[in-house]
């Protein structure tokens, strides 16, 4: 975010507050009186008001505001829903700086995999810590390609990366939008956080083992993988700030189990789906 972003009292001039968005070249000037946010004036407030009118009177007065401790995707479904532009951010009701769609779209950049295209692990604590916090049940589905160091020893990285990005294709194939949310997790690792109810959260693990088994791979390789899933639902009010352990509880489950799944030569193992109130 940019901090201590450039304002405009609400006493001020339509006129003055276009002349500042011009200078700086910015679509938006937050409006403060006595250190308080109380209002935001965009480019498009001016174009449709008369320069002499107060930036009182053509300032937007709902205007929908961060803390600090926001997510980036929390941030970004914002924006989306209210169809604007930045975000002013807030503590105790002062305005301690702002975030762009520019600023913040740079930043999730920055977050997504470059190689296979998906999010990395923390949009998955991310998105697991927000169904929870909404008393939704979960399940953490972990995948890790079965002897995937071999394909780099003997086909060296190039192939090792091609195989890793054909292998996330593979998997997103088999999701569903809106309720599935896949990401790489480290090296040869993915993983999922679903809504789905548990049994069908367990068919999914299934299919994604099965999908890789079925898949067509470079150099007729097969490329196979173990899953682990665990689930479950956080049924009462947790400590603030417990969410990101539980779900931290979750994600290690369904890895233990992956781990088991490999040694075992399993598709998939089941961890346990549990009680949340139980488990901080």
């Amino acid at each position: 975010m940019t901090r201590s972003p450039l304002t405009i009292g609400p006493g001020e001039s339509v006129e003055r507050a276009a002349a500042l968005m011009n200078q700086h070249r910015i679509g938006g000037l937050p409006v403060v009186e006595d250190g308080r946010l109380i209002g935001i004036i965009t480019s498009r407030d001016v174009r449709t008001s008369h320069f002499n009118r107060l930036v009182a009177d053509a300032m937007s007065k709902q205007v929908v505001v961060v803390s600090g401790e926001c997510s980036l995707w929390e941030a970004k479904e914002l924006l989306e829903q209210h169809g604007i532009e930045r975000l002013p951010v807030v503590k105790d009701g002062r305005l301690v700086g702002i975030v762009t769609k520019s600023q913040l779209y740079a930043e999730l950049g920055k977050r997504i995999d470059a190689l296979t295209g998906l999010n990395r692990a923390e949009f998955l604590q991310w998105k697991a810590s927000e169904f929870l916090q909404g008393g939704q049940e979960i399940a953490i589905i972990f995948l890790d390609l079965d002897d995937f160091g071999a394909i780099d020893k003997e086909l060296g990285h190039v192939m090792g990366d091609r195989i890793l990005q054909h292998a996330a294709q593979v998997l997103r194939s088999v999701m569903e939008d809106g309720i599935d949310y896949l990401c790489r997790y480290a090296g040869d690792e993915f993983a999922v956080v679903t809504l789905r109810p548990f049994e069908e959260a367990k068919k999914l693990a299934l299919r994604m083992v099965t999908a890789l088994i079925e898949e067509n791979w470079p150099h007729g390789l097969k490329v196979t993988g173990s899953a682990g899933i665990a689930g479950g639902r956080r049924s009462c009010s947790r400590p603030e700030g417990d969410e990101a352990c539980t779900v931290s509880d979750l994600i290690n489950m369904a890895s233990l189990a992956s781990a088991r799944a490999k040694k075992e030569k399993k598709a998939v193992i089941v961890a346990g789906r549990v009680e949340l109130k139980e488990a901080g």
